[in-house]
């Protein structure tokens, strides 16, 4: 996370996080975020007049693709494009940021492949709305297509042809065009394709063997570009009117005119890395940030944009995108379109405005202490990072929740045994945090994120990859199995999926020895998560599919709604998405008749790139009982604590360090109770 200043009111102050009471509902309190060095991330690799898309604006794999409009809305989760790859048999799509050019994208435009079928779907990223093409049998698909109509390959008496399948205004079956101007030679593969609401510039086949061409979507006619044989051309930017192309002889690029390829090339000298058309202009990032333009031709390079720090695109509409500004608070996606003058004009896109210290996301409220990772710059450092912030939290017997000031409790994790100790470069799901039952969370050692599913104490489920999960004491494997089992940690337990429908079983740690007999949950599926709190089991079908939550004392089943949820003891939390809500369901005989089911408890908070799953990244519960913690839309953190009944907590194990702690916090039907603290085992 690059910093783009550092000054005053850019890192926390020691008033950060200061505690404001809620005065509606139940008791709540609010820590006030502050703005910090980090602005709303883009990172655009398609735009148009209405919006752009980013990809991977935050670590995880794979990843996530955003549509921000104009206005700030924006969707996240979007289906993955097809991938240049893909067409042709190749690698498996990179999961960091790459050119829009392997992507089948264009402008507000996004093709994808349905299932493994031989039908693809043009989505209209602003609307929503998707065109859908069944291929002929013998046809390929390539990445080049606008809005109503896709290219496909299509091999005819032994020579390949073009085909464009166009989707009438009204619907119905799609047109099939037939491309003039194909050569008898064309290579029946494309392996780079610019693609703008105008056409594309292709180049089919490899090496020196390829052929660069254009195609006119209006006319449907395809365009050799004459090649002087000399070495092998590769595309670099298109514009609406020219064609960037780039060899390894003596002229390495040039200009070709979209109107008149077999006009005389332009050639450039010297001509910068990373440069994008803007008509004759050329956009590139200067040496020390700014983003600079210059005539194709010749002569004196301008400065457009003080700072920038994303390569500039073009987009469908001919505009150049790029993100950049002055300094944070002139912050935003940045549109540059040619003047009257016929020179570069910038105007301001989308704006990025600046996030609180919290936003980075990662919380956990364990045993009545809340944990945040919290944004900042480490002195003498350039990047932005993160580390814990704390606040412990109290209830009064008159029923006043009450939050210590955030403070920095210590960093993510360390580096590695034979280097500095420090913070760990911690960003996207590395912020998930997951609570160690014992009122902190997991860290990394290793100095690098492994995905924990699950903790309690010194015991930890950890995913190390896509393949095997692995069940740990401290660092000390104790099994691990070669696919992913839905499973949960309570105390010195080990609770997984059964092999049977409905079924969860559970074994004791170390030894790993059985506890009881499998109990049936009724659910109606294998589940794919568990959850277990003393004597409550929660139990997921999936996100979209059935949940319920088990109670082991009356054997009875409790419905709760479908989607990402957190079990406490004698309630469940849960995502609302469509309504964007957060909701809380009382279980009966945690609170009295009247208030057992599912509510209304806050809000659900989202942000561009934010994984559809936002436990411990936005949202938190302490799984005793205790509070429900989250981020609001201001970047700060809301506290609530339901009035639940909770039931005795057996002795912890004997493995816990000595310590002093609030194990149980007691809520009782007619108010609220205060906290007690209890002597672990051993101590």
């Amino acid at each position: 996370m690059t910093v783009l200043a550092v000054g005053a009111g850019l890192v926390p102050s020691a008033e950060a996080g200061s505690a404001v009471a809620d005065s509606a509902g139940m008791p709540s309190v609010t820590l006030k975020g502050e703005l910090g060095p980090l602005t709303k991330p883009a990172a655009p690799i398609s735009a148009d007049d209405s919006g752009f898309l980013s990809f991977g604006t935050e670590s995880g794999n794979p990843a996530r693709f955003t549509w921000e409009r104009r206005d700030g809305t924006y969707v996240n989760g979007l289906p993955q494009p097809l991938h240049l790859d893909d067409m042709r048999g190749g690698a498996a799509p990179p999961a960091g940021p790459a050119p829009s050019r392997v992507w089948g994208v264009n402008g507000g435009f996004g093709l994808e492949r349905v299932g493994t079928t031989r039908s693809y779907r043009i989505r209209d990223y602003d609307t929503g709305k998707a065109v859908e093409f069944d291929l002929p049998a013998g046809d390929t698909a390539t990445t080049v297509f606008a809005e109503n109509r896709l290219m496909t390959l299509r091999k005819t008496v032994g020579k390949w042809t073009l085909h464009l399948l166009e989707m009438p205004a009204a619907g119905g079956r799609p047109v099939d065009r037939l491309v003039s101007g194909v050569p008898d030679t064309l290579p029946g593969t494309v392996t780079d394709a610019l693609v703008d609401s105008r056409g594309a510039a292709i180049h089919f086949g490899e090496g020196p063997h390829g052929i660069q061409a254009l195609l006119d979507f209006a006319t449907g006619r395809l365009t050799v570009v004459p090649d002087d044989g000399a070495s092998a051309t590769q595309l670099v930017s298109l514009s609406a009117t020219t064609v960037l192309y780039e060899t390894f002889a003596d002229q390495p690029r040039y200009l070709v005119d979209r109107d008149h390829p077999d006009a005389p090339r332009t050639p450039l000298k010297d001509s910068p890395a990373n440069l994008t058309l803007l008509g004759d202009w050329m956009v590139y990032p200067g040496g020390d940030g700014e983003l600079l333009a210059q005539p194709a031709a010749g002569g004196t390079a301008r400065t457009l944009l003080p700072k920038s720090d994303t390569r500039p695109i073009t987009g469908a509409d001919g505009a150049v995108y790029v993100v950049g500004g002055s300094d944070p608070d002139d912050w935003a996606v940045r549109r540059i379109t040619l003047g009257a003058d016929g020179t570069p004009a910038v105007a301001a896109h989308v704006p990025l405005p600046r996030q609180t210290v919290y936003d980075v996301g990662g919380v956990a409220v364990d045993q009545g202490q809340l944990r945040v990772g919290t944004l900042h710059v480490p002195f003498g450092v350039s990047r932005a990072t993160t580390y814990l912030s704390g606040s412990s939290l109290s209830l009064t017997a008159e029923g006043t929740l009450n939050a210590t000031p955030l403070r920095n409790v210590g960093d993510l994790g360390w580096r590695p045994a034979d280097g500095p100790r420090g913070d760990l470069q911690c960003t996207g799901e590395c912020l998930r945090l997951v609570p160690t039952g014992e009122g902190d969370v997991v860290r990394f050692p290793e100095g690098h994120w492994v995905p924990t599913l699950s903790a309690s104490g010194r015991y930890s489920i950890q995913r190390r990859d896509s393949r095997f999960q692995y069940v740990l004491d401290g660092t000390k494997e104790l099994s691990h199995t070669d696919q992913w089992h839905a499973a949960s940690l309570w105390r010195d337990q080990l609770w997984s999926a059964g092999s049977k429908s409905g079924t969860v079983t559970a074994v004791s740690l170390p030894s790993m020895k059985a506890v009881g007999s499998a109990v049936s949950v009724g659910a109606p599926c294998i589940p794919e998560e568990i959850q277990v709190v003393d004597r409550w089991i929660y139990w997921s079908c999936g996100p979209t599919g059935k949940a319920g939550v088990y109670d082991r004392t009356t054997k009875h089943v409790i419905t709760v709604p479908s989607g990402y949820a957190e079990l406490a003891d004698g309630y469940l939390v849960s995502q609302n998405e469509a309504a964007a809500k957060l909701e809380i369901t009382y279980f009966p005989g945690a609170v009295p008749s009247d208030r057992v089911g599912t509510s209304e408890l806050g809000p659900l908070k989202d942000q561009v790139g934010a994984p559809a799953d936002r436990r411990g990244r936005f949202w938190a519960v302490d799984r005793f009982g205790g509070p429900v913690a989250y981020l609001t839309d201001a970047g700060d953190v809301t506290v609530k604590w339901p009035q639940v009944t909770t039931f005795p907590l057996p002795s912890s194990p004997p493995t816990a360090p000595p310590a002093w702690i609030c194990l149980r916090t007691v809520v009782s039907t007619r108010g609220c109770g205060n906290c007690r603290s209890r002597r672990r085992a051993g101590s």
